[in-house]
């Protein structure tokens, strides 16, 4: 995953962008085709908090599992 916080004159139209609130997510489009189901998840920890994608799987006739 990649995070990016300063995007001034970033060309961003390959991505979708998700507005939650105050927050806007990039998300890449080809992980918006494989994966059913997008959570982030922050945690808080004794120095700072951390914040976690996780992309659960959908699976089609190309999976090769």
């Amino acid at each position: 995953m990649s995070v990016d916080t300063y995007l001034k004159g970033k060309n961003t139209s390959s991505y979708r962008k998700i507005h939650h609130e105050d927050v806007t997510i990039l998300v890449a489009k080809p992980l918006i085709q494989f994966a059913s189901r997008i959570e982030l998840v922050t945690r808080k920890k004794l120095l700072g908090s951390k914040l976690t994608a996780v992309a659960h799987h959908r699976h089609t006739a190309a999976c090769r599992h």
